[in-house]
């Protein structure tokens, strides 16, 4: 089940790491140099250590404590923006142009004319956060635009699928079955904590 994680106060600090698992045989016989290294293409995973702001009053930390007790351990997931502010200035409806899309690439329809995706930039399709590989070509009068990204795309993506690319986020459960806060004299509220995708 998807719990909602409190709006305010926002995060004071997100640790973001991506997780490419891979695996490096060291031989003679390979010809490169004595490695080579293979890597799990369908097996990368967004990690965050959220820390939030110290909060000062019990009644402004009950949303968070609520939150902690809905995420019940590892059971349930919840939304961690990717970005602190939107990411483009514009508002459109882009979705997926084509069935069954994997891999390092995604077409795309929807956009404004001009439009443009930037290097380094997240866009968010199903529950993936993928980020852009390089910058794309301005889309044409037709709103459409393929766009290189990393990770791969795990799954055979929908038709029509939406993507979020004004405020990218990441679907998260806790990485602990134990989550809690801290509570310092004068009613001062902390909370971190370390989140993967599943």
């Amino acid at each position: 089940m998807r719990v909602e994680m409190p709006r305010t106060p926002v995060a004071a600090e997100i640790e973001w790491m991506l997780d490419q698992p891979s695996q490096t045989n060291r031989s003679e016989f390979n010809g490169r140099g004595g490695a080579r290294t293979n890597i799990l293409a369908g097996g990368a995973r967004w990690f965050a250590k959220v820390t939030m702001p110290v909060v000062l009053s019990e009644r402004q930390f009950r949303p968070w404590r609520s939150f902690l007790a809905k995420v019940r351990g590892r059971a349930n997931v919840f939304r961690v923006k990717a970005v602190e502010q939107p990411q483009v200035g514009f508002h459109c409806v882009v979705v997926a142009d084509g069935a069954g899309q994997k891999g390092y690439s995604l077409k795309t329809k929807g956009w404004y004319p001009g439009a443009q995706m930037l290097d380094g930039m997240f866009l968010t399709i199903g529950d993936t956060l993928l980020v852009v590989d390089g910058d794309t070509v301005i889309a044409g009068v037709d709103g459409k635009l393929t766009i290189a990204v990393n990770p791969l795309i795990p799954d055979g993506v929908a038709d029509g699928a939406a993507i979020e690319v004004h405020e990218p986020w990441a679907l998260l459960q806790m990485s602990d079955t134990r989550n809690g806060y801290t509570v310092g004299r004068g009613q001062t509220y902390s909370v971190s904590f370390q989140a993967e995708e599943l």
